[in-house]
């Protein structure tokens, strides 16, 4: 595949991303810090288990990696219309996918400890 190819691909995913990003950061906002029910709850309403972890790692955990991804969110949807249009990857766009990257493997790992899904992470810790 070509970097022509490849940019093409990108840009038609930047829509598709940008939405998710976008309605994820408003369930974010409602749900995590003003504490009111709305449907965005439904969305990716991960109920993580941290008992079993020590309460460092659950401060990392929390205040480390979801204020990283509450930052990145709010990042990606200022980031992604700029990068939209471009004719070549920029810096920028570079950001954008590391970005984005960082936030799946982080909702992985919030699916990882939601006990609904019987992942046995206990046996890790």
């Amino acid at each position: 595949m070509n970097k022509h190819t490849s940019l093409k691909i990108w840009q038609i995913f930047l829509p598709l991303i940008f939405i998710f990003v976008s309605v994820h950061f408003l369930k974010d906002i409602t749900q995590d810090l003003m504490k009111i029910s709305t449907p965005f709850d439904i969305l990716g309403d991960i109920k993580e288990d941290l008992s079993f972890l020590p309460d460092n790692l659950k401060s990392v955990y929390l205040y480390g990696l979801g204020g990283f991804s509450f930052i990145f969110e709010l990042m990606l949807i200022f980031f992604i219309p700029k990068v939209w249009k471009e004719k070549k990857l920029s810096k920028l766009g570079k950001l954008v996918i590391f970005l984005f990257v960082y936030l799946m493997l982080f909702f992985l790992f919030a699916i990882w400890l939601d006990p609904r899904y019987n992942t046995n992470i206990r046996n890790f810790f």
